[in-house]
């Protein structure tokens, strides 16, 4: 994996789990949470995130191995997921399940518990994310690739908890539009890139039908 190739998987993932469209949830998850809580949510929901993007980056070719699934098959599966993503985020219903960390009397354990699930996973990190890892995962079949790899997702797990970390600043400067603007922006690069996993998968898959077009 090339530097440039590096640097384009660390901002699609970061684009993919799109942490400042889940800036406003985020706050009122944690709306009445103190500081000291708030910050342990962050790091469990980042190390939940770098799990599940890790765990798809090193063990790729043996999880569609041990379903029987293509790589092409599951490339065109995971774009489609990621271009469901990107019109959801066209519509600002990124994560709209998400509730109030005041809503019940949670214990310690529950506010654990909302950084994995919901937070992390399904609403940062979901069946579209770890499909597209899988997927690159499989496109860098070497041990070096898949540590490049690696090292992306955890470089874009940090980026995620740093915008987390700043989250009530960035609202505040961005304000809701300025948030809407940024998860529309990312939408449009989001599904640039599943238009190409699913144009890439059909090629592979259908060369006859794609050359008879041509």
């Amino acid at each position: 994996m090339a530097w440039n190739q590096f640097v384009g998987t660390t901002i699609l993932l970061y684009a993919l789990t799109n942490p400042v469209g889940a800036i406003p949830v985020f706050l009122a998850m944690t709306g009445r949470a103190g500081a000291v809580e708030t910050h342990r949510i962050i790091l469990l929901a980042c190390a939940a995130v770098a799990v599940f993007f890790v765990g798809s980056a090193m063990f790729g070719k043996e999880i569609l191995a041990f379903f029987n699934v293509g790589l092409n098959d599951f490339r065109i599966a995971g774009g489609l997921l990621v271009l469901v993503i990107a019109f959801e985020m066209f519509q600002a219903q990124h994560g709209k399940f998400i509730p109030r960390a005041d809503e019940a009397k949670y214990s310690e354990v529950d506010v654990h518990g909302l950084a994995v699930t919901p937070f992390a996973f399904p609403l940062l990190v979901g069946p579209a994310e770890l499909s597209i890892m899988i997927t690159l995962s499989n496109d860098n079949p070497g041990w070096l690739g898949k540590a490049f790899l690696a090292s992306a997702a955890v470089l874009a797990t940090a980026l995620i908890g740093l915008t987390l970390w700043m989250a009530a600043a960035i609202e505040r400067f961005l304000g809701r539009t300025g948030i809407n603007v940024m998860t529309r922006v990312m939408a449009l690069i989001i599904a640039a890139i599943a238009v190409n996993f699913i144009m890439t998968g059909i090629k592979s898959e259908l060369p006859g039908l794609v050359n008879r077009a041509a």
